[in-house]
């Protein structure tokens, strides 16, 4: 792998690590009803993901000139394709808190929507850290592969509970299926994460 695929994977994945970190302060936003404040941290994750999307086009144009072979070339497409899924993901989760922004839930739901993206912020700086060490041998990245896994654990063991909860709330339909919605697009941001650490443990055939 080129020092330029090397430093542009890990631009994407700090670019990425920033939109999720923008996710959790406009979550954050939401739970206290700062709508101002909501809206300017959405706006910055937009386009967060969209210079994340410039990056992820970096990528593949410089794997395309690349001499690396076609299956190493593929994982690393594959790679950077999961992790901008991240930053996509949290998107959309952004775009639907601006939604749902007005709609009265109980306190302890939002505290749990809060947990979800703090921990999925968690997995993203792992996934960041892994890629930044590409260059170096394996065990490292194995270790921030497990530690992802057991974040993504307990991101769902969360989303759980949140259906659980939501199950009981006295909502109007539409404002049911934006929440969940919502719930199941932060739960998909951790899974991404996982898909993309799956790819760093087949570099240098480690599955």
């Amino acid at each position: 792998m080129s020092d330029r695929i090397h430093s542009l994977l890990i631009a994407h994945s700090q670019k990425v690590l920033l939109a999720v970190h923008a996710l959790k302060s406009a979550t954050e936003a939401w739970q206290r009803g700062e709508r101002e404040t909501l809206d300017r941290f959405v706006g910055e994750l937009s386009n967060l993901e969209k210079e994340a999307d410039s990056l992820r086009r970096g990528v593949n144009r410089e794997l395309s000139h690349s001499e690396l072979d076609h299956a190493r070339a593929e994982l690393f497409r594959r790679l950077v394709h999961n992790t901008d899924d991240v930053a996509d993901t949290a998107r959309r989760a952004g775009r639907f808190l601006l939604i749902i922004q007005d709609l009265l839930l109980p306190a302890e739901i939002k505290g749990d929507l809060v947990k979800m993206t703090s921990l999925s912020q968690a997995a993203m700086a792992d996934l960041a850290e892994a890629i930044f060490c590409l260059s170096e041998p394996p065990e490292r990245r194995m270790e921030y592969a497990a530690h992802i896994s057991g974040l993504e654990e307990s991101i769902d063991d969360i989303e759980f509970e949140i259906q659980r909860k939501a199950n009981q709330l006295q909502v109007d339909a539409w404002s049911a299926i934006i929440f969940w919605r919502l719930i199941l697009t932060t739960g998909r941001i951790a899974d991404s994460v996982e898909d993309a650490a799956d790819e760093l443990l087949a570099y240098e055939g480690e599955l």
